[in-house]
C-alpha cells in the first residue's frame, strides 16, 4: 500500500508554509504560503535520505510505514519509518528538524524497537513531555500477531538534538 500521508507547517520566523508528504519510500516538501500556486523546494527523495551518512541502519533501508507530523508546540517536524532486517534487528528511525523550515537540518535517530518483534504501523503523538508512538507488533520468526506496542521518545532532548531515550 501506499502509506500516502503528510501534514502542514508554519514558519514563524519566515511566515511561510509548508506541507510535507511522504508516500512509502519517498517524501516531497512545498511552499503552500500562497495556496494557489504551490512551490516545490524539495524532492521526491527516498525516505531514507534524511539519515544518509551516518552508517545506521536507517540510511541502509528505506522500508516505509512513513510519519510526517508538524509539531505545534514547538513549530518542529518530526519524520520517520520503520528499518527492518529481517528476522531479529528492528528499528524505527525518527528526524527532528531543527528549525520550522523542513528542507533545513534534523537530529538524527535510531532505535532498535526489538530483535524479536517487529514494530508495524507506526502512529506518533505530540505531548509536551515526549513522542507517543503506537504500533502494531508481530512475531519476527512467524510474524502472527504479538500485540500492541507503545514507546515514548524524550521530546524535550530531541528537540535540542540530545541523545534520548525510547522507554
Amino acid at each position: 500500500p501506499p502509506d500516502t500521508q503528510g501534514d502542514i507547517g508554519y514558519d514563524p520566523d519566515t511566515g511561510k508554509k509548508y506541507y510535507v508528504q511522504w508516500v512509502n519510500l519517498s517524501f516531497k516538501i512545498w511552499d503552500v504560503s500562497n495556496p494557489a500556486s504551490p512551490l516545490v523546494t524539495y524532492g521526491p527523495a527516498a525516505g531514507n535520505t534524511l539519515w544518509a551518512g551516518t552508517g545506521t541502519i536507517c540510511a541502509s533501508h528505506n522500508d516505509g510505514d512513513p510519519i510526517t507530523q508538524f509539531d505545534h508546540l514547538a513549530n518542529r517536524w518530526l519524520m520517520s519509518q520503520f528499518a527492518l532486517e529481517d528476522p531479529d534487528n528492528y528499528h524505527q528511525c525518527i528526524a527532528v528538524s531543527q528549525t520550522a523550515d523542513p528542507n533545513g537540518a534534523w537530529y538524527l535517530y535510531d532505535y532498535q524497537t526489538s530483535d524479536t518483534v517487529m514494530n508495524d504501523y507506526p502512529k506518533f503523538g505530540v505531548w509536551p513531555d515526549g513522542y507517543y508512538m503506537t504500533v502494531n507488533q508481530f512475531d519476527g520468526s512467524s510474524y502472527a500477531w504479538a500485540g500492541a506496542g507503545v514507546a515514548v521518545f524524550e521530546r524535550a532532548a530531541m528537540l535540542d538534538g540530545l541523545p534520548a531515550n525510547m522507554i
